[in-house]
């Protein structure tokens, strides 16, 4: 909670947001102007955040600062090891067009702090990662990734790691002899999620973070570039301090997918969902205007993969039709209610499919047999990057371009 009734009655919100006369932080006119729309007897409690709701920033898409704007991609290492088919090896990546190209992941060792390969296989690839580096695109080293933070060895290690300067100094030490060994120019933090603690998390990582960015910055100086990936989900967005970053950090890749699946079934009800709607992203992404980020700094998660869903009624195949759980897996991501965009073109062209755009979530779906799947293409890709420019936003983020980088080996 936050505003008079919190702990000790101090506890304000993240990120600016709004404290609602019941306690809670958000960013509609409930929390920021009045609970009471009526009666207006339950108006925000000021001091505890904004209480006014907060207008998006605002370019004229003419500008294209998103289409001309960085592109970021990142490459799953990993994908030359799990993938049955469609590997794609360094030397398979499409870097056209990039401007930021990361190897993911890299680990860090729990106990000294060192960065080290997530797999003995990944020494192989840094060479030849880095080599794709050129005069329009630098090749970059993301370390953590989702699976870095489950139970295990590494669970609470990005919060150990932070908690002391002298563990931090042992970090960024290693983390420039890395770079310099294997040519990388650059780092993304991808810690999911600091100040979570079923992700491993301590309620002091918030600051802690703030405090390696200005270690690795002092320590860096414009040598190496830093970037920070951020969720889109308020719960794990109010771990990061954004604003207090921002100076630190070269920019911020913003997570604008993975926002609806099958794990919602039980809480949502299992109905088709977009996973990457800009409805949600427009949601997702204000408490960053509260917090007064600027938006050229931040880079717009773009999905290269589709989600999708076995439907429990053949007839019903949009958004909102009930499900029976994930779609089918692919054969060469083989992974249930995941397509690769290598794998959703091959499915349009064996089964003479025809695609359908969402013009309100700018998605496109299919559905065959019980599947149906949603996913961004170049026609969405270009509108969300309009959209982009409509709001100031820097540049975009790919996941994972190893997902649409032709048909490897």
């Amino acid at each position: 909670m936050c505003g008079v009734d919190s702990l000790n009655g101090t506890q304000k919100c993240p990120l600016n947001l709004c404290c609602s006369f019941l306690g809670y932080c958000g960013t509609s006119d409930l929390y920021c102007v009045n609970a009471d729309p009526t009666g207006l007897t339950l108006p925000c409690q000021q001091g505890y955040g904004d209480c006014q709701v907060v207008s998006p920033p605002s370019c004229n898409a003419s500008d294209k600062t998103t289409t001309n704007g960085r592109k970021v991609a990142y490459w799953q290492s990993g994908n030359v090891r799990y993938r049955s088919c469609e590997r794609i090896d360094p030397s398979h990546i499409h870097t056209d067009g990039l401007t930021h190209l990361n190897f993911a992941f890299a680990s860090i060792d729990p106990t000294g702090f060192n960065i080290t390969p997530v797999d003995p296989g990944d020494f192989a690839l840094y060479s030849q990662f880095t080599a794709l580096k050129s005069a329009v695109m630098q090749t970059w080293i993301a370390i953590g990734g989702f699976d870095f933070s489950d139970p295990g060895p590494t669970y609470t290690t990005w919060s150990d790691m932070i908690s002391t300067s002298a563990n931090r100094a042992s970090f960024i030490s290693s983390l420039i002899n890395f770079m310099t060994t294997w040519g990388f120019q650059g780092v993304d933090i991808d810690w999911e999620y600091p100040a979570i603690p079923d992700r491993g998390g301590r309620p002091g990582d918030t600051q802690n973070l703030v405090s390696l960015l200005a270690d690795m910055r002092a320590e860096f100086g414009a040598k190496y570039g830093i970037s920070v990936t951020l969720p889109p989900d308020f719960y794990y967005l109010e771990g990061f301090d954004p604003i207090s970053m921002e100076c630190y950090v070269d920019f911020f890749n913003f997570m604008a997918y993975d926002l609806h699946g099958p794990w919602e079934a039980s809480d949502l009800g299992a109905f088709v969902r977009s996973q990457s709607s800009i409805l949600d992203i427009e949601s997702d992404i204000l408490p960053l205007w509260f917090d007064g980020v600027d938006p050229a700094k931040i880079n717009l998660g773009i999905p290269y993969y589709g989600r999708g869903y076995t439907l429990s009624n053949t007839s019903c195949t949009d958004i909102g039709c009930p499900y029976s759980g994930a779609s089918l897996p692919g054969p060469c991501t083989q992974s249930p209610g995941v397509l690769s965009l290598r794998e959703i073109d091959e499915i349009i062209k064996e089964k003479n499919l025809t695609s359908k755009l969402i013009p309100d979530e700018i998605v496109k779906q299919i559905s065959w047999d019980n599947q149906w799947m949603g996913y961004d293409d170049r026609d969405t890709i270009a509108m969300k990057n309009k959209w982009g420019d409509q709001h100031c936003l820097g540049g975009t983020a790919v996941w994972s371009i190893d997902f649409f980088s032709g048909g490897g080996r």
